[in-house]
């Protein structure tokens, strides 16, 4: 019998599923809304890939990156498993 965790209990030998997020082109943006290494820099960072990988990249109006995903339908559901 396999046992399963609950996400409270990590279980040994358990296959997670993690997926990370990070765009380049938004850390670029980024960069030039805000001067890095401030603080204010570090919330607008949180703030905006919170943002992203929710799907609603707030530079996604400039954005060749998104706008090519969002032509083939992966923006929609690229991150669905959350």
């Amino acid at each position: 019998m396999k046992v399963n965790g609950n996400g409270l209990v990590e279980i040994y030998g358990e296959k997670t599923k993690e997926r990370g997020f990070f765009c380049m082109k938004l850390l670029a943006f980024l960069n030039t809304e805000a001067e890095p290494g401030t603080e204010a820099y570090a919330e607008l960072w949180e703030q905006r890939f919170n943002e992203a990988k929710l799907g609603a990249c707030a530079y996604r109006d400039k954005c060749p990156i998104y706008a090519r995903t969002a032509k083939k339908g992966i923006q929609q559901n690229l991150f669905a498993q959350l």
